[in-house]
C-alpha cells in the first residue's frame, strides 16, 4: 500500500528575479533565474518522497524536453511515476514565477494540456490501496469520484484549496463533503470567508464534512481547526530567498505526521519547520528537507510569535 498518491498540479516553473512589480505598459529590465521543475502537488509529490513517504505521482505530461525534465524530477525523488500518462506532440504547463525582493512571489499560471487528468483504470486501483489521496479540486464530479476511490481502500482524501480554485457554493460545499484534510491558504479561505474570523470560517468548512482545516499564513504561521480543537504555530525566524512551494513543502510534511500517527499540533510544528527550511533556497524543490533535516532543525530552532 502506497502512503500518499498525488494527482495532477504540475509544470515547469520560469523564474524570474524583479527589483518591483512593473506597472501597467512599463518594461523591465529582470534577473533569469532558471527554469525549474514545479507545479503545488507534484512538488508535495517530492517532499514527501525526501521525508520519506512511499509516494506516487499520476497524471498528464506532455512529451517535450520540459515534460521530459518533470519526470527525470520525479526520479531523482524517488516519486512512483509508472501511472503517468503521456500526450505525445504537447508541451508541459508551465508557470512565470516573480521573485520579488523580500523573497515572497507572484505565480503566472499558463495551463495547455488537458484537465482533470484521467482517472485510468490503473489510477483507480492505485488509489484504492492508498493511505492518503492528495490533489487539487479540478471539477466536483472528478473529485467525487477521485475521494470515493480512496476512501473505499480506507484511505484518507486531502485537498489544496488554492485562491484560484473556482468552487464556491453548492460545489464547494459537495467537495467538503468527500474530504477529510482540507488546505487553506490564507487568501484562499479570505475568499470564502470574506469578513469572518478564521475561527468562525472554519467552522463553516468544517461543517460541511471535513475532519480538519489547515490555514498556512506564511509569516504569520500556520492555524488547524478540527472539530473539538484548534491549534496555532509561528513561523519560525528564517532568512528566506524564496517562497515558492513552501506551502507545498509544509503540506507534505503535515501528511507525513498524519500518516504518522502524530498529535496534530506535533504535524503543525513538524510541518512549519519543513516549510522553514524549504524557504532558503531559490526554487520551488531546492531546499526541500530530509527528515533528520527536519529533526535537527527543530531542536535548534525556537518559533517567533504571531
Amino acid at each position: 500500500m502506497v502512503d500518499l498518491y498525488c494527482i495532477g498540479g504540475i509544470s515547469v516553473d520560469l523564474l524570474l528575479k524583479i527589483p518591483r512589480f512593473p506597472e501597467p505598459n512599463e518594461k523591465l529590465v529582470v534577473k533569469y533565474a532558471g527554469h525549474v521543475a514545479g507545479g503545488l502537488i507534484a512538488n508535495t509529490a517530492c517532499a514527501a518522497a525526501r521525508l520519506g513517504l512511499e509516494t506516487s505521482w499520476s497524471g498528464l505530461l506532455g512529451s517535450d524536453e520540459h515534460a521530459r525534465m518533470l519526470m527525470k524530477e520525479f526520479a531523482l525523488f524517488g516519486v512512483n511515476t509508472a501511472d503517468v500518462i503521456v500526450k505525445p506532440d504537447s508541451c508541459a504547463d508551465f508557470t512565470v514565477i516573480l521573485l520579488h525582493p523580500d523573497g515572497e512571489r507572484t505565480i503566472l499560471i499558463a495551463p495547455i494540456l488537458p484537465s482533470p487528468p484521467p482517472l485510468t483504470s490503473i489510477v483507480q486501483h492505485a488509489l484504492q490501496k492508498a493511505r492518503l489521496g492528495y490533489t487539487i479540486p479540478y471539477a466536483f464530479d472528478w473529485f467525487e469520484e477521485f475521494a470515493g476511490l480512496v476512501h473505499t481502500g480506507g484511505g484518507k482524501v486531502a485537498v489544496d484549496l488554492e485562491a484560484c480554485a473556482p468552487e464556491k457554493g453548492a460545489d464547494l460545499k459537495a467537495i467538503l463533503r468527500c474530504a477529510d484534510i482540507v488546505f487553506y491558504s490564507e487568501g484562499g479561505l479570505r475568499s470564502f470567508i470574506s469578513q469572518k474570523s478564521y475561527a468562525a470560517g472554519a467552522a463553516d468548512l468544517l461543517s460541511q464534512g471535513a475532519e480538519m482545516v489547515v490555514l498556512t499564513l506564511g509569516k504569520k504561521g500556520a492555524l488547524l481547526f478540527s472539530h473539538n480543537a484548534q491549534y496555532s504555530v509561528p513561523a519560525f525566524d528564517v532568512s528566506v530567498k524564496d517562497t515558492t512551494g513552501a506551502g507545498d513543502c509544509f503540506h507534505a510534511a503535515f501528511l507525513y505526521g498524519i500518516l504518522a500517527n502524530w498529535e496534530l499540533s506535533r504535524c503543525l510544528e513538524f510541518a512549519s519547520a519543513a516549510a522553514a527550511l524549504s524557504v532558503q533556497k531559490i526554487g520551488a524543490r531546492q531546499g526541500l528537507p530530509i527528515l533528520k533535516e527536519v529533526e535537527q532543525f527543530l531542536l535548534s530552532h525556537s518559533i517567533k510569535e504571531i
